[in-house]
């Protein structure tokens, strides 16, 4: 996984999309160098089978100390629908926001569900 490039919201399912096979919500982040390719990975949270936190603050402090350019984020809906929710939406919108304030890209925020996926990229969310 580290070393891999993450060039298109395709690429982010291919990295995250383990995830679909879990009964709870997962919350994972990969931190990118300016190419794209990714420099760690990190498990963010764990929730229930319909929610999980997202905090924002710990995930950009790990953005920060491994010197990541950008944030691609990915969760799990382990129910089949893989469309955000208005918390799912209101958290990225946060992440985004402080990252952007300390000079980070959040670059998308992908949902998988058995092997389908959104990217809140190609939605317009970002």
């Amino acid at each position: 996984m580290e070393g891999q490039r993450v060039d298109s919201p395709a690429d982010a399912f291919a990295l995250f999309g383990d995830l679909a096979g879990h009964g709870r919500e997962r919350l994972w982040s990969a931190c990118v160098d300016e190419s794209g390719a990714v420099l760690a990975m990190r498990r963010n949270g764990a929730g229930s089978a319909c929610a999980a936190a997202m905090p924002v603050a710990a995930m950009l402090r790990q953005a920060l100390a491994c010197r990541a350019w950008g944030l691609i984020v990915a969760h799990n809906h382990p129910a089949g629908d893989c469309a955000p929710s208005p918390q799912d939406i209101r958290a990225t919108r946060r992440l985004a926001d402080g990252a952007q304030a300390l000079g980070l890209h959040l670059l998308d925020h992908v949902v998988v569900t058995g092997d389908r996926w959104v990217s809140f990229r190609l939605m317009g969310l970002l």
